[in-house]
C-alpha cells in the first residue's frame, strides 16, 4: 500500500560528504523550482490519510478474531510484523510478482512463522481487517485545504499511490475525496511506483507537462526516487509529528536540487498561489 510502515523516531539524517542539506524552510537554488506548478501528483498514504495507524489498529482487530486464545500481546505483535513486511511482500506486489490478495495473505503467513503460530485464520483476519480499516480512515488536516487551493488556483489534481484499487476506493470514499482528481494504482498498469510510467500516467490523465507537475509524497524509494527518475519535481513530505512510515527513508540525505522537504502540505500552498 503505499501502505506504510514504520520507520524510526529519530529524524536526523545521514549525508554524503558533499550533499547540501534541503529543509523544509529553506531549498538549494535551481532545481526547476522557478517554474510554475500547474499539476499535483499527490500520494496518499501517510501523505493525504494516515495509512499507518489504520493499518495497525485494523490488523490488531484482525488478529484477535483469528486468534481469540491468544493474548493482546500476540495480536500486537502479528500487526507489528504484518505492517513492517519484513518479507518485503507488499513491494513485491508493486513489481508485478503478486495479486494483491495473495500479497496480504503472505504477509499473514509470515507473521504467524515468526510467532510460532500456525497457518491459519487468514480469512477470518482479512474479514475482520477490512471493516476496521474503511471505519479507521482519518484524512490529515492539511489536506483539504492544498487540495481546495489547487482547485482554486486551476492546478489540476492526480492521486498516485501503490496500493490496490479496491482498498484505494475504499480509502478515498471514506474521507470524501472521490472524484478529486483520476487515480492511478499498482492494479492500473501492473506495476507501482518507483515506476516512471505510473507518473507519465498521472500527468497524462490530467494533461499537465513534467516541468510543472510536482510529486508529493513521504517515502524516499517510491516517491522521491521514482519522481526524480521520472524527471520531476519532488516535495518530499516528512510529518515529524508522526511515527516514521515503513521504508520512508528520511534519515537519508538526497543530494537533488529538484527534492524539497516539507512537513507540512501547508508547505505547498505558495507554490500553488505565486
Amino acid at each position: 500500500m503505499t501502505s506504510s510502515t514504520e520507520r524510526g523516531t529519530s529524524h536526523g539524517r545521514t549525508a554524503a560528504p558533499d550533499s547540501t542539506p534541503v529543509s523544509s524552510t529553506t531549498a538549494r537554488k535551481g532545481g526547476g523550482w522557478d517554474a510554475p506548478v500547474r499539476g499535483l501528483l499527490l500520494d496518499i498514504d501517510d501523505t493525504l490519510v494516515d495509512t499507518q495507524a489504520a493499518m495497525r489498529s485494523s490488523c490488531a482487530r484482525g488478529a484477535a478474531t483469528a486468534w481469540p486464545g491468544e493474548p493482546a500481546e500476540v495480536h500486537e505483535a502479528i500487526s507489528a510484523i504484518f505492517y513492517d513486511d519484513p518479507g518485503d511482500f507488499f513491494d513485491r506486489y508493486t513489481r508485478g510478482e503478486f495479486p494483491f490478495a495473495e500479497m496480504r495473505a503472505a504477509r499473514y503467513h509470515e507473521a504467524c512463522r515468526r510467532l510460532g503460530l500456525s497457518l491459519q485464520g487468514f480469512e477470518t483476519f482479512e474479514s475482520t481487517y477490512r471493516v476496521a480499516f474503511a471505519g479507521s480512515q482519518e484524512l490529515f488536516d492539511d489536506a483539504l485545504e492544498l487540495l481546495d487551493t489547487a482547485a482554486r488556483a486551476g492546478v489540476r489534481i492526480a492521486f498516485v499511490t501503490n496500493s490496490g484499487a479496491e482498498q484505494t476506493e475504499v480509502k478515498l470514499d471514506a474521507v470524501g475525496l472521490r472524484g478529486r482528481g483520476p487515480v492511478v494504482t499498482t492494479d492500473t498498469l501492473g506495476v507501482g511506483k518507483p515506476d516512471p510510467a505510473v507518473f507519465t500516467r498521472a500527468m497524462e490523465l490530467i494533461g499537465t507537462p513534467r516541468a510543472e507537475t510536482i510529486i508529493v509524497g513521504d517515502t524516499l524509494p517510491t516517491d522521491v526516487q521514482g519522481g526524480l527518475a521520472a524527471g520531476m519535481r519532488v516535495a518530499w513530505l516528512q510529518r515529524v509529528d508522526k511515527p516514521e512510515p515503513r521504508n520512508a527513508g528520511w534519515a537519508i540525505e538526497v543530494d537533488d536540487p529538484r527534492v524539497r522537504i516539507v512537513t507540512t502540505l501547508t508547505d505547498l500552498l505558495p507554490l500553488l498561489t505565486s
